[in-house]
């Protein structure tokens, strides 16, 4: 080893490779990095999504026989101002109608969830004595984590919604028993019951009255200890009372006595039977018949062709608890239900119509495939350049580095997901950088020396590490600085991109330690020695002769320099005007390519569940004309089991009989040629041409591409009078309707509905005799039926509800209200006429505040465009149309997540070039040089405007994400090479000569390390949404790295050149020398 080689310092960074390099050490290191990598990759839990955790909960306040503005005033806005009170409130949502009103109360993104929905309970609790007398209230609380993970749809043709509902109630008992099992939900059909139908003539006769009868039905089904006696040695226990066994007990009891003192039993005034709860809702699935209806992961086995089936149905879903495994908890309920099946009545199917245990193995499956696949495109790559030997080292550390990552992250309570496994993927074009850099730099310096002894060979690459160790510091640093600041993006899609933030710095941090230690250990016993070549001179090679040619004469003549770099400038404007001129359009993020989708359909409010079923089966004859849908379940007055998408929208507020929702499954992306968006565009109009007919709104909610919002477009008008804002919010709709490309157009005004109002008239009451509650009572269960005690029935899981009722042809007339009599306290019968008042109203136009604010919306989903240019179209519109003053428009949804990610994101990238900038001026001792460094992020710019114009693909948030990864690995390159350049110059090269060798002997590095970056992002452009990050790095890095090779060299030759006129103290001076520091500069 030379002389000079022995007198370099080797910093801290060579003494842990002279430590490491022939340590036994090392090979245990590898050794346990490898079985920890294995173990947490079999134990880490699997999901498609990363975990958003976003508490919230529904408050419902019931206030009978209120008016919408009694509730509004009385009960929903000081319950408000309550629940402002508490901490960690992001919105608070609330809906006032007649007689009562629900309050949505969404938290802070990552607030703890128990103690979120302690603090409220306690609040509303405490809040009880502002109310008024005969409030009541429930509340719900809802998390992330309650979303299904796996959906069951049982059918059977000979089974009505009804019957099956009892099947699923039997099932979800059994499936609670699994321990990962979350909450469990069953959709459609109705409940079992028994129905008492009251004859109100047989009660006018025997002089009774519906309260009697409920109050002995309650009474007649007791059971209470009565205590127990001892003889001394043993104890009896008494039980008074009996319960129902069988509906003949309930027939049998005694509801009052005759003038004769005969008993009368509930058989005499009462019809009593085995039943189920009045109809709200319709619930079906339609499959084709080669569906594998019972399949885990079902699926069509040719082409769809054959005419569909459809059935009575109804779904369970299945939900995990936090923090577990997604795959885990699927396989066990899968398991569970193959226990059942021979318990199902014959006839009897399970359809698996989600199971997101599937997709997210499925996904991460995949995304490992590419992983393995862009490390071994990378390691192949590296074997071209330099040889099997030096790309199996590589080849070894990157999954080291990968499964460390995925240890770490198990071990701080990370899961592995869709993001993740993108992250890591991202990785893999940067953190070879450190072991390609070291590896490389290891064999330059054996070729220059190949007649090494092995002591030799472990001096040079630790020296090699040395000389190098400085800048490759540097450069992990920079990329960790970059990708940092993404922890720190608000709102839902912060959590959504964690892994991002986490995954990339951990992957760079542990490649940068493996290697300096096991790189170098690796290379000196795998790295063969070339005895048939001697050393060649730098100046000699094909490299520094091509990049003389190029570099020479830009040197040489200062208007060929500044031609050059004025010409990249004006590129590089020129490319910055593209999203303004929309040459490059913007987007959020694109769309997805999944296989399913939700159809919305409401009716004007105040349909018939009837008229309502009868649209929605013109709905489902033009979905069954569709070859690539596999299958669908339709709801009608019910909604479908949420998604996470669904739980943003309020889906569950959708129980009405003129809403209906269709849940459509399609082939998979691979077995179609048309993608989900495209297939929505084609159903979009032939559906709303059904709807048109019937004066409904049909919408497409298609799986968002990262966190769900409440409407793609949507538009929030604030102001005093909320007549008013209903006016408006009709006439922002009509702007809605004129801009294009914006469908599925909504407002949260509706109809005139009209109403019979019955109410207790009290006076005539007191002076009949008769108590307000009995009449109150005597309405509750004409109308809707009152629920009075339970009957255990032997084979059913749960006590099944006596429903108290009149008979339904006095329920369906009212008409007949004057047959309905009620005794008095003296045995006089009263007319229910005579004791009520009747009056036709119109229904309350719903009040929606949000945050304490009254407020309508307007909604609407988009077609073939960007949101962003519909929102800025309308925005245009209100400003030469403006609203009213004191009326205001404020816009959410992607408008609302468009703004606050970009911003966060540009804020994001200009925090890590300021951290960057401070770590390069602390390096270089410069405020110039970092400055030319960072030079090498805008001629990245210049690649990644270009490539998205001409492939007219939309620039996405992601996209952005791609230019903060870009700034880290194309600093890298830039570092690199000025730090070798300087170092000549220390060495005494003139600049020329300075600039040309380390061109030539960072050419190779930088060469690889750029193709590592563009190979291993290739995988990511297969997905639809996650191909504008690919692409943004892979063209950003393309055009970067011949740039920077040119451009930063000039930039820094130019900076060096004025720097030594300027320190020039004679005029017999060369004007090329520095005279600071005794190096030349030839010109």
């Amino acid at each position: 080893m030379s002389n000079d080689t022995d007198a370099k310092p080797r910093g801290l960074v060579g003494h842990i490779t002279a430590y490491f390099i022939n340590s036994q050490l090392t090979i245990l290191l590898v050794i346990a990095l490898a079985v920890f990598s294995i173990g947490t990759v079999i134990l880490v839990p699997k999901e498609e999504n990363p975990q958003i955790n976003v508490p919230g909960a529904a408050v419902t306040f019931s206030y009978s026989g209120a008016p919408a503005e009694v509730v509004e005033r009385s009960v929903t806005t000081i319950m408000e101002g309550r629940i402002r009170e508490l901490k960690g409130i992001d919105h608070i949502y609330s809906t006032s109608v007649n007689s009562g009103s629900e309050i949505d109360v969404q938290f802070l993104v990552g607030s703890d969830w128990e103690k979120s929905i302690f603090n409220l309970q306690n609040q509303i609790f405490n809040s009880r004595d502002l109310l008024p007398s005969g409030v009541t209230y429930e509340l719900h609380s809802s998390r992330t984590d309650d979303v299904p993970i796996v959906t069951l749809t049982l059918t059977g043709k000979d089974y009505s919604d009804n019957q099956l509902h009892r099947v699923g109630e039997r099932i979800l008992e059994e499936l609670r028993k699994i321990p990962d099992t979350g909450v469990l939900t069953l959709n459609g059909g109705q409940p079992r019951m028994i129905a008492v139908d009251l004859n109100p003539d047989k009660l006018a006769s025997y002089q009774l009255s519906p309260s009697t009868i409920a109050q002995s039905l309650e009474a007649a089904n007791t059971e209470l200890p009565a205590g127990d006696v001892s003889d001394g040695q043993t104890r009896l226990f008494i039980e008074g009372g009996s319960l129902f066994q069988s509906i003949d007990d309930i027939a049998q009891i005694i509801v009052g006595f005759s003038s004769d003192r005969s008993p009368i039993y509930l058989r005499d005034v009462a019809t009593i039977r085995d039943d189920f709860r009045d109809r709200t809702s319709y619930s079906r699935i339609h499959f084709r018949p080669d569906y594998e209806l019972s399949s885990p992961h079902p699926h069509i086995k040719d082409r769809p062709a054959a005419a569909f089936v459809s059935q009575p149905a109804i779904t369970i879903g299945v939900a995990k608890k936090e923090g577990t495994n997604a795959v885990t908890v699927a396989e066990e309920v899968f398991h569970r239900l193959e226990e059942l099946k021979p318990q199902l009545p014959a006839g009897v199917e399970m359809a698996v119509t989600r199971n997101d245990g599937y997709s997210a193995e499925a996904t991460v499956e995949n995304l490992f495939h590419e992983l393995m696949v862009a490390t071994v495109v990378v390691v192949v790559m590296m074997m071209m350049f330099l040889g099997w030997r030096d790309s199996l080292i590589v080849g070894v550390v990157i999954p080291l580095t990968l499964g460390t990552t995925i240890g770490i992250g198990y071990l701080t309570g990370h899961t592995i997901n869709k993001v993740a496994m993108f992250a890591l993927i991202i990785s893999i074009g940067i953190l070879v950088d450190d072991g390609v850099v070291i590896v490389e730099n290891i064999h330059r310096r054996f070729e220059l020396k190949p007649h090494l002894t092995f002591k030799e060979k472990l001096e040079e690459a630790v020296d090699a590490v040395s000389e190098i160790g400085a800048p490759t510091v540097l450069a992990t640093l920079t990329v960790v600085l970059a990708f940092y600041p993404l922890r720190y993006i608000t709102g839902l899609i912060g959590p959504y991109l964690a892994p991002l933030s986490f995954n990339v710095p951990i992957a760079m941090v542990l490649s940068f330690i493996l290697a300096i230690t096991v790189t170098p250990y690796m290379a000196v016993r795998m790295i063969k020695l070339s005895h048939a070549h001697e050393s060649q001179d730098l100046h000699s090679t094909r490299i520094y002769r091509w990049y003389s040619a190029i570099m020479q004469p830009l040197m040489d003549s200062r208007r060929r320099r500044r031609f050059v770099i004025l010409a990249v400038s004006g590129l590089l404007a020129i490319t910055l005007t593209f999203p303004l001129t929309q040459a490059v359009k913007v987007r959020v993020l694109p769309k997805g390519n999944d296989s399913n989708f939700l159809v919305q359909i409401d009716m004007p409010s105040g349909t018939g569940l009837e008229k309502t079923n009868q649209v929605v089966q013109e709905v489902e004859a033009v979905l069954q004309q569709q070859p690539e849908i596999i299958n669908f379940e339709t709801y009608v007055g019910t909604y479908a089991p949420v998604d996470f998408a669904a739980m943003f929208r309020g889906t569950s507020n959708r129980g009405d009989k003129h809403n209906a929702e269709i849940r459509v499954h399609i082939t998979d992306s691979k077995a179609r040629a048309i993608t989900t968006e495209n297939l929505v565009l084609q159903l979009r109009p032939l559906l709303t041409e059904v709807a048109n007919r019937h004066q409904a709104v049909v919408k497409f909610l298609e799986k968002p591409p990262g966190p769900p919002q409440r409407a793609t477009v949507l538009a929030e008008i604030y102001g005093p009078d909320y007549t008013q804002l209903r006016e408006l919010s009709k006439q922002i709709r009509q702007v809605f309707n004129g801009t294009k490309e914006v469908v599925d157009i909504d407002d949260s005004t509706r109809n005139q509905i009209p109403q019979m109002q019955l109410t207790v008239d009290q006076d005539k009451a007191m002076r009949a005799g008769i108590t307000r509650s009995d009449v109150a009572q005597t309405l509750n269960v004409l109308l809707t039926g009152e629920d009075v005690s339970t009957l255990k029935i032997p084979g059913e899981i749960l006590p099944v509800g006596i429903q108290l009722r009149f008979a339904e042809q006095f329920r369906r007339n009212l008409n007949d209200l004057d047959r309905i009599q009620l005794p008095n306290s003296t045995g006089a019968l009263v007319p229910l006429t005579e004791l009520i008042n009747r009056q036709s109203t119109i229904v309350d136009q719903p009040i929606f505040h949000k945050d304490q604010q009254p407020v309508t919306y307007v909604t609407g989903e988009m077609g073939n465009r960007s949101s962003i240019y519909a929102v800025f179209d309308q925005l245009f519109y209100f400003l030469r149309h403006p609203l009213p003053a004191g009326y205001w428009i404020e816009w959410d949804g992607e408008w609302k997540t468009t703004v606050d990610l970009f911003r966060d994101i540009a804020l994001a990238l200009t925090a890590a070039t300021a951290m960057i900038y401070m770590l390069l001026v602390g390096q270089f001792r410069s405020f110039k040089v970092p400055l030319i460094i960072l030079g090498s992020i805008p001629l990245s710019l210049i690649g990644i405007l270009i490539a998205f114009a001409l492939n007219g693909a939309y620039l996405s948030a992601l996209s952005l994400i791609g230019v903060i990864a870009l700034a880290g690995m194309v600093i890298r390159n830039s570092i690199v090479l000025l730090e070798f350049i300087q170092e000549r110059l220390r060495e005494g090269a003139d600049l020329q000569h300075a600039i040309l060798e380390a061109g030539a002997v960072r050419f190779r590095p930088i060469l690889l390390t750029s193709m590592a970056a563009i190979l291993g992002n290739a995988p990511i452009l297969l997905d639809p949404i996650w191909a504008g990050l690919g692409w943004t790095i892979i063209t950003g890095m393309m055009a970067s790295s011949a740039l920077t090779m040119v451009v930063i060299p000039l930039i820094y030759y130019g900076d060096r050149l004025k720097q030594s006129k300027r320190s020039s103290v004679s005029e017999d001076s060369d004007p090329t020398q520095d005279t600071t520091g005794g190096e030349s500069y030839a010109s």
